[in-house]
């Protein structure tokens, strides 16, 4: 661990799940304090997502300022070899800012985002719906029970997390579905609530990492403007303007920049394709609009592409793909208004295609604009600025900025 070093100012970096740039850009009246930040700082309109366009590769590329090849998370499932499994943060291949900056001995929290090692903070407490986004994988039984554990412990030697500890999965009632939606409000309050008391507390931390994550599960069941994603973001951005007004109320607005972006946007979906009605017997994971199927040789893939083919499904390079497994993964892309799914559980009339469980989704071709997202740098010592567009990997830099961090690899931040 490098000498700690006093900072000039405190960093925290929240991402907002699911928030694109076309909808900040055309319901900005709904995000007043989104809006406000985004006036008085670095205002990105666009901010283009990696390939492809889901979670997990969105969160590790801004994380790491690198693209989905090089940081290695190249999906929301990653296939090892045999079979596709969750993306963790273990299985992310460079180093993040979280790890960066406690190197340099800045004191590091991650209050529940999903792509940060525990051991890469002073502070850790896991993403509340990360416990259930495992589980519910497929492919679970992959996973190391030990390395599972160990990223839905929390962390906090010093004690500063009090009461709050655990207090975002204390409010979820799983046996009552009816529920989720308020219950992912609540533990979305929490969280935010939880950063609020350590940025305004005696020892708030020099970075803050974490995440508001309802508005991307809202999006998908409800639909891209619809009333409730319109609830569920304008709710994100109550949470935002609180954190900044307990700020503000603590005297500390000077000590303290702001971070926010998506991890990628969101799009209408009319039609789901079935990937185990049209590829029986192969192995593939979905990614929204992108699909990823394991493939053995030329022919399994060429078998693929025919088959997929049939519903104006295009096929792309696997670039993204880390290289040593770039050859066994083969990239498909579902036309406009399409998306991968599982067939429903109640499936059993052969039919390739039906009607989407997901309304709205993301992982669309790559360049598609709908999957650019929301991106904003405000706050103490941050210049206002308009960027019309940057790339996913300008992120990290930007941040590494904003906290002093010794320039790495030629960083093309904004700042």
């Amino acid at each position: 661990m490098g000498e700690a070093v006093a900072r000039d100012r405190k960093l925290i970096v929240i991402l907002i799940d699911g928030l694109s740039a076309d909808y900040f850009q055309q319901n900005a009246s709904r995000l007043p304090a989104l809006a406000a930040l985004a006036a008085g700082g670095i205002s990105v309109t666009r901010l283009r997502s990696p390939v492809p366009a889901t979670s997990m590769p969105g969160r590790a590329s801004m994380l790491t300022g690198k693209p989905s090849q090089d940081h290695g998370i190249f999906g929301n499932h990653i296939f090892d070899g045999t079979t596709f499994r969750c993306a963790t943060p273990n299985d992310v291949a460079v180093p993040t800012i979280a790890r960066r900056a406690k190197d340099e001995g800045l004191d590091v929290a991650c209050i529940g985002h999903a792509m940060v090692r525990p051991e890469d903070t002073d502070l850790f407490q896991p993403a509340w719906w990360q416990r259930g986004w495992m589980n519910g994988s497929r492919f679970a039984k992959v996973l190391n029970d030990a390395e599972v554990a160990s990223l839905l412990t929390v962390r906090d030697a010093l004690g500063r997390l009090g009461t709050s500890a655990g207090e975002a999965e204390d409010v979820v009632v799983p046996e009552d579905p009816s529920l989720d939606l308020i219950n992912g409000m609540a533990c979305d309050d929490a969280i935010v609530r939880t950063v609020a008391g350590l940025a305004c507390s005696d020892a708030p931390p020099d970075l803050i990492l974490t995440e508001i994550a309802m508005p991307d599960h809202v999006q998908h069941d409800y639909g891209y403007e619809s009333r409730a994603a319109h609830w569920s973001l304008a709710t994100a951005d109550l949470l935002v303007g609180f954190l900044v007004q307990q700020i503000q109320q603590a005297g500390r607005q000077d000590d303290f920049a702001f971070a926010i972006a998506s991890d990628h946007g969101h799009s209408p979906i009319e039609t789901a394709i079935y990937p185990d009605v049209v590829l029986p017997g192969m192995l593939w994971e979905t990614e929204g609009s992108t699909l990823h199927v394991a493939v053995r040789d030329k022919a399994d893939r060429g078998e693929a592409d025919r088959r997929l083919a049939a519903f104006g499904v295009e096929t792309t390079e696997s670039t993204h793909v880390p290289e040593a497994l770039r050859s066994r993964v083969a990239t498909y892309i579902a036309p406009p208004g399409h998306a991968f799914e599982e067939t429903p559980a109640a499936w059993d009339d052969g039919r390739p295609t039906g009607q989407p469980a997901y309304i709205s989704s993301h992982g669309l071709k790559p360049g598609t604009p709908a999957d650019d997202r929301f991106c904003v740098f405000a706050g103490a010592g941050i210049p206002a600025a308009v960027v019309p567009s940057a790339a996913a990997e300008q992120f990290c830099p930007t941040l590494a900025a904003i906290l002093g961090l010794p320039d790495t690899d030629g960083d093309n931040g904004l700042l």
